[in-house]
């Protein structure tokens, strides 16, 4: 008799515990909530340019706006910025649960994952209130490393829908996270590899390689539907060419063979060149060199080539967003020649770049390594641990040179893997020293 009460009294008390922790992040949610809530949002060039549809926007965030602007009037700043919180810290505390199971963290361990969830949400990024794409694409991407945990490491086989749902919302918002399904199908090959050929494995594998896919299709259809053009979202190579102009010399004009791309590259090399906007007139290592393309990007991309190409273009074509597509399409064939000619100097400044990101070649160095650890030994044999180093590895690794390539290395577009360099670090320190 005894025995049973003290087995009935164990499970109060540790079902207690479990409702006081609820019941403590609930208060904890609904103080940030009112404290984020009561801030103004958040208006920026980026709001105006999904608000007027802008080509170089993908479609989720323009008709996630349009819509809330048609439902609340003058009011929808506000409400954007309360579903935006909603929104995040369900997200948060999905993602939350899933990894103090997972990971079995101690009291410390869950506040401190708890602070680096929360933090987006404060300056200088404030994802809740900024009306960016951000503030959905951020719980969107918490969701999803929840489902791919699930999908891993729990076997929970039917999270695939929800991961590929998911993730096509995600690439939707933000163009930066297409590779994810490669990613996870790296992962997922580790996990199956003494079973290929099997039926489930194969469908699972086959829904991964073609949502990058599926992405660009949905994307060129809204492409088409709004403003005629059959094609992805255009600025990708607007953004991509801006390194390869930074090192560029005029020389390379010769290898532009187009006399329109030419132009534009002849225009836009005087244009910086006058403002000391290139490589070769920037002394000192690469590190200062960067420092002037990393404080300098908007002006030589947006302000430069960018409007540029899209005023040349428009004098020869009225058409409306022609300029802009055939401004994406002469930075797509000037991209390689610029690239080849430059290489040395480009892909210094790119690394360089990286580092930037990282705020040290150690931290990029200990990513690497970590990366090629846990893929040898998930090789031998898939675990729980190894796994999620691996995962967490390349999302960090991947995102920072998709990024280095395409922009500068800001907080705003690396902010997202910071909690997965926690569990790196949590799950190293447990292997090799402490029992945290």
């Amino acid at each position: 008799m005894i025995d049973i009460l003290m087995v009935k009294l164990k499970y109060f008390l540790l079902n207690k515990k479990k409702i006081s922790d609820v019941y403590l992040l609930i208060v904890i949610y609904f103080f940030l909530f009112v404290y984020f809530v009561l801030k103004p949002a958040i208006f920026s060039p980026d709001t105006y340019s999904y608000f007027h549809i802008a080509i170089s926007r993908f479609p989720v965030y323009i008709i996630f706006l349009r819509v809330f602007n048609f439902v609340f009037g003058e009011f929808y700043g506000t409400a954007i910025v309360a579903f935006q919180l909603i929104f995040g810290f369900i997200s948060i505390h999905l993602i939350y649960k899933n990894c103090v199971k997972l990971l079995k963290l101690n009291w410390l361990l869950k506040a401190i994952l708890f602070i680096i969830l929360v933090l987006p949400y404060f300056p200088p990024l404030s994802v809740g209130n900024n009306i960016a794409s951000e503030g959905i694409a951020y719980p969107l991407y918490l969701l999803l490393i929840s489902f791919i945990l699930d999908f891993l490491f729990r076997n929970q086989q039917r999270k695939i829908y929800l991961l590929s749902l998911t993730l096509l919302i995600l690439s939707l918002t933000r163009g930066q996270f297409i590779y994810i399904p490669l990613l996870i199908a790296i992962l997922y090959f580790f996990k199956i590899k003494n079973n290929l050929f099997n039926k489930k494995h194969i469908i699972n594998v086959i829904i991964l390689l073609m949502l990058p896919f599926i992405t660009k299709t949905i994307d060129s259809t809204f492409k088409k539907i709004v403003y005629g053009f059959y094609l992805p979202t255009q600025y990708s190579y607007v953004n991509a060419i801006t390194l390869p102009l930074f090192v560029s010399k005029i020389s390379d004009s010769i290898d532009i063979k187009d006399p329109d791309h030419r132009e534009i590259f002849i225009m836009s090399y005087k244009r910086i060149d006058s403002l000391n906007l290139l490589s070769s007139k920037v002394g000192g290592t690469a590190k200062n060199k960067y420092k002037v393309f990393h404080d300098n990007f908007p002006l030589i991309c947006n302000q430069n080539i960018h409007d540029q190409g899209k005023e040349y273009y428009l004098k020869i074509d009225s058409t409306p967003h022609m300029n802009a597509v055939l401004t994406e399409r002469a930075c797509k064939e000037m991209f390689p020649v610029l690239l080849k000619n430059n290489y040395k100097e480009w892909s210094l400044i790119y690394f360089t770049g990286m580092i930037h990101g990282y705020k040290s070649i150690f931290i990029l160095l200990f990513i690497i390594f970590t990366s090629i650890y846990s893929a040898l030994k998930l090789y031998n044999r898939f675990s729980l641990e190894n796994g999620i180093i691996l995962l967490a590895s390349l999302l960090i690794l991947s995102n920072s040179m998709i990024v280095a390539l395409a922009s500068h290395s800001i907080i705003r577009y690396l902010f997202y893997n910071y909690f997965l360099g926690f569990f790196i670090i949590i799950i190293l320190i447990r292997k090799f020293t402490l029992k945290l």
